[in-house]
């Protein structure tokens, strides 16, 4: 349904621009009463009890004011109405409310005083300074603003801040209740008391009687301007010209206590002298005198009809709903869109046609009647007829238990059923007839499915029909579409059949052969598109469900009859999703609320929509059959006023004002707000947006409260607004300004210190993590060198040894040969080189050994002079910075190492004039530079790819004592070899304090 609203939106709210307060349509004055949809709240639906008064203000408020207070009613809850700041009222025993049109309501109480409640919300009690306002029963106001007011002691002016009281000297009796007062479009001021009528004269002030000489009831005026004067029992025609018509907005402003006129002008008479009196179209009669009891076309006086038979008031409010106030309750009256024809049987088999003449006509098969339907009457046949139907020429066709009655202009002739089996004539039961233009189509529980040829009945046999048929609608001429029962759907076409694939639409209730073929049934509808059947999508699927009747009127739209109500499609809309499947139908949904009863029929697969010719659609249902009229469908122009009422958190309430700031950390909460629409409000329909949070407009649907959890704090605005249930938007968006103050935690400064707390956190599992690796590093060092000392004992202990001892042993036998013998001149080189090999173990050994600064600078003294003495043309230097310290020992053998390659490659590839050394003991570092001028290598060589074993040896060499190495090269510019060792990790004996992990170390 929302889908239409937003249809119908933009053209009704260019009809509101121009009419913004355009009344609602009357109540039609031909709908009987028990046809009106009637509502009824009592106490279990919150409604107060004994309402002694009722208006409703311009921003569609209904205030009713009962014996314990002032409550209100926006058409789905009442709420209790309370002072700001919790106050509460002067009295709470309220007779009598105004609304004025400027938003205000004026209230008047069954003891002293008076008070008026300002649009702004504010309240304020009007003194009274010792004037008799004891049951303040009526209010005027005058053209000049000053308020006049009826108790039961008299008549009261207030006028520029005082009071006055009428008496003698304004021509009334002293201290006798003026029962009520009006005052006419041309300004005269009508009372009337229990002597008769009177009419201020304004040149003198006083009030003159009228020729109405007795006393009793209220005067009221009709929509024409004629001023009546209602009693329990009459209705009388003041004798004065009519003042013009009557204010649109008269009847909401208050309530009645005998009566009033609605604004079709059809009466509505209290106490008649029990209840509800409905007198048609009272306010056009020209009767002087009309009484109610016996003139009414309707009356409510039991006590199942009304929530109480002590009626106290009576309200029309501006979108055209009566309103009764009773001692129990409240009830709303409002006309439906639908009206029932009261069929006296209703087992929802109906069968539905039309006449020549454009009559409409239904028939029941269980009690065999047949009605001629009236919009305003029910005419029943006597004859048994239990089904009907048209034939192509629109003649009537009446279908009894031997015959079929053919009625044409006047014309009756009688067809024959077709013969049972044995040619006894028996009685027959109808289920159906058709024709389609060529044959007559019946179907009796004696005979099966027979046709009429050329008068002659033939059997289901002589036709090209396939079985197990379950739903037979007409086509073209001779062309009938059917369902059969394995859910595929035929076209029998003079004999021929086409079959079309197999609907996904469950049990078929309803075909029909328009522009195109829409196929409806149990799980929904579809439309044919060539060969195969696409279906038709709507937000709310259950609408296009078990349709079993489908109309098209001459405007083009189209309107099913299916298990939700009667669906209302316009044609744009049809031809678009027609055109692209894809997309949802736009609808409009008549249910319930508009008069709706039950279901569409499904118990006798007939079609249960008819057009009758003069536009009436009639609609049968489970429960009865309905008419309307599509083209005169009741609209409701008036658009909801949206307010935000109030805003809950888990902690409390707050009432909705400007500026409002809640508790800190207040993360979840509701925003309630409401749109007071008396028709419908079930189909007010709400759209709200919280900016900051909600990133477009969120569809509430009906719900009245939008939700929001893990808001942030800051300030945020919370804007809704309203359609009523025809899509008329609210020329307003309601807006509230919220602001969530942050707890401590949320505060920037808490998230910093959180932040840098974390930081410190990670930087001490830095720290941890640190000591755990080094400590781990250092350990595998320890195991390192004392298995490297092992080794170095092992060689000076067992191999050096016993090659010395070899070597002397040589030595000796080389001594006892000649100085020229050739085998002491081999001797002596094998002892040559034996010593060498002595000289290199022990060096190896010492190496193993090796742990002090001197080690390393000794090792790259060596290897750089030695290197230079085998290259001549290339210079070596040596420099030293800082003090010399101690190094681990397999920091210094790899750092040995590493500088005895970079040496070799400088020497050897670098072809430079000079290679430079550099050894720098920094206290938090170890320093190792080898440096040259020459021709450099390339970027591949330098990142110890393409088979350089070297460079890659001295990388896992500085990775294993956790030192960096870097080398830097470009081509033509020389090279630089850095390693660079941590100090923690390269001088042995520092260790780290306790403070370690703020860097400090001793």
């Amino acid at each position: 349904m929302r889908a239409w609203r937003e249809t119908l939106a933009s053209l009704l709210l260019a009809a509101a621009a121009l009419l913004p307060m355009a009344p609602a349509a009357a109540l039609n004055p031909q709908i009987r009463l028990q046809d009106y949809n009637h509502t009824m709240w009592t106490a279990k639906d919150g409604a107060p009890a004994d309402i002694q008064t009722m208006a409703q203000t311009p921003d569609g408020w209904l205030w009713l004011g009962t014996s314990t207070g002032l409550y209100r009613f926006d058409g789905a809850h009442f709420s209790r109405y309370a002072l700001p700041g919790g106050d509460e009222m002067r009295h709470s025993q309220i007779r009598s409310l105004y609304a004025r049109p400027n938003g205000d309501l004026w209230i008047g109480y069954a003891v002293q005083g008076l008070s008026v409640l300002r649009k702004n919300g504010s309240f304020e009690d009007i003194p009274y300074d010792g004037a008799k306002l004891n049951l303040a029963d009526n209010f005027a106001f005058d053209g000049d603003g000053s308020l006049w007011m009826t108790s039961e002691v008299g008549l009261h002016h207030y006028a520029q801040g005082k009071w006055y009281s009428t008496g003698a000297r304004e021509g009334l009796p002293a201290n006798v209740a003026v029962l009520s007062m009006l005052i006419d479009p041309l300004g005269r001021f009508w009372i009337n008391n229990q002597h008769g009528v009177y009419l201020l004269d304004r040149a003198s002030g006083r009030f003159e009687p009228t020729a109405v000489r007795h006393g009793g009831g209220s005067l009221m005026q009709s929509p024409d301007g004629r001023i009546w004067l209602l009693d329990r029992d009459h209705v009388e025609l003041l004798p004065a010209p009519p003042a013009g018509p009557r204010p649109a907005n008269v009847n909401p402003i208050e309530s009645h206590r005998n009566g009033l006129f609605d604004r079709d002008g059809n009466l509505w008479a209290l106490h008649c002298p029990a209840s509800i009196c409905l007198v048609q179209a009272a306010g056009a009669k020209n009767d002087a005198v009309i009484a109610p009891s016996r003139q009414a076309s309707d009356k409510l006086d039991q006590p199942w009809q009304l929530s109480s038979t002590q009626v106290d008031t009576v309200l029309e409010d501006r979108e055209g709903n009566i309103w009764i106030a009773t001692q129990a309750g409240l009830d709303r009256f409002r006309e439906n869109r639908l009206i029932p024809a009261h069929i006296p049987v209703a087992f929802g088999m109906y069968t539905m046609a039309g006449d020549a003449s454009g009559a409409v006509w239904a028939a029941e098969p269980v009690n065999s009647t047949a009605w001629r339907l009236d919009r305003h009457a029910l005419v029943a046949e006597t004859a048994r007829f239990s089904n009907v139907a048209t034939d192509r020429d629109g003649a009537l066709l009446l279908a009894g238990p031997r015959s079929i009655e053919r009625r044409y202009h006047g014309r009756v002739e009688r067809i024959a059923l077709p013969p049972v089996r044995d040619g006894r004539p028996v009685d027959q039961n109808v289920n159906g007839m058709l024709d389609d233009g060529k044959v007559l189509w019946i179907v009796t529980v004696q005979t099966g499915l027979s046709g009429l040829v050329d008068g002659h009945w033939l059997p289901r046999s002589r036709f090209n029909l396939p079985p197990n048929i379950y739903t037979i609608r007409p086509g073209g001429k001779g062309q009938l579409w059917l369902s059969v029962a394995d859910g595929s759907v035929v076209l029998y076409d003079n004999g021929r059949q086409t079959r079309y694939d197999k609907p996904d639409i469950g049990t078929p209730t309803e075909m029909y052969a328009g522009s195109e073929l829409v196929v409806a049934g149990g799980k929904g509808m579809v439309v044919l598109h060539g060969k195969q059947f696409l279906p038709i999508r709507a937000a709310e699927p259950e609408v296009l469900r078990n349709v079993s009747g489908i109309a098209v009127t001459a405007d083009g739209d189209r309107w099913f009859n299916g298990a939700q109500g009667i669906v209302h499609v316009l044609k744009a809309d049809w031809d678009a999703v027609v055109a692209h499947p894809q997309a949802l139908l736009r609808y409009e949904l008549i249910d319930v609320l508009d008069g709706y009863p039950g279901q569409a029929m499904l118990a006798n697969r007939s079609r249960s929509i008819y057009l009758a010719p003069d536009g009436q659609l009639w609609c049968m249902t489970s429960r009865d059959i309905v008419h309307f009229d599509p083209r005169r469908l009741g609209r409701n122009p008036v658009a909801p006023q949206v307010q935000i009422e109030r805003l809950r958190t888990g902690g409390g309430s707050y009432a909705a004002q400007a500026g409002l700031t809640l508790p800190a950390a207040s993360s979840s909460f509701s925003i309630e707000f409401t749109a007071p629409s008396l028709s419908k409000p079930e189909r007010v329909s709400f759209q709200y947006q919280l900016a900051g949070v909600d990133a477009g407009w969120q569809d509430a649907g009906a719900r009245r409260a939008a939700y929001y959890t893990n808001v942030e704090p800051g300030s945020y605005r919370f804007r809704v607004r309203a359609r009523n249930e025809d899509g008329v938007a609210g020329a307003d968006t309601a807006e509230l300004a919220v602001r969530i103050p942050p707890a401590f935690w949320q505060t920037l400064w808490f998230k910093l210190a959180c932040g840098l707390t974390a930081a410190g956190l990670l930087y001490l599992l830095y720290l941890t993590r640190l000591r755990i690796v080094t400590g781990r590093v250092a350990e595998r060092l320890h195991v390192r060198m004392a298995e490297r000392e092992r080794i170095a004992r092992t060689l000076h202990d067992t191999i050096l040894q016993s090659v010395q001892a070899i070597t002397l042993r040589l030595h000796l036998v080389a001594q006892e040969l000649p100085p020229d013998d050739r085998v002491r001149t081999k001797l002596d080189a094998l002892l040559e080189q034996a010593d060498l090999a002595h000289v290199e173990g022990r060096d190896q050994v010492h190496e193993l050994r090796a742990g002090q600064a001197g080690d390393v600078e000794h090792a790259v003294a060596d290897a750089g002079q030695h290197l230079a003495l085998m290259y001549p043309t290339t210079a070596f230097s040596l420099q030293v910075s800082g003090a010399g310290r101690r190094l681990h020992s397999p920091v210094a053998e790899e750092a040995c190492e590493i500088a005895r390659e970079a040496l070799r490659n400088a020497f050897r590839h670098a072809g430079a004039a000079k290679v430079e050394a550099l050894l720098s003991y920094d206290a938090d570092r170890f320093t190792l530079l080898i440096q040259d001028k020459g021709r450099g290598i390339d970027a591949a060589r330098a990142d110890g790819h393409a088979e350089h074993w070297g460079l890659v040896g001295m990388r896992e060499r500085a990775a294993r004592i956790g030192a960096k190495l870097a080398i830097d090269s470009k081509p033509g510019a020389g090279t630089r070899v850095t390693l660079t060792v941590p100090g923690r990790l390269a001088y042995a004996g520092q260790r780290r304090s306790r403070w370690w992990f703020f860097g400090k170390t001793e």
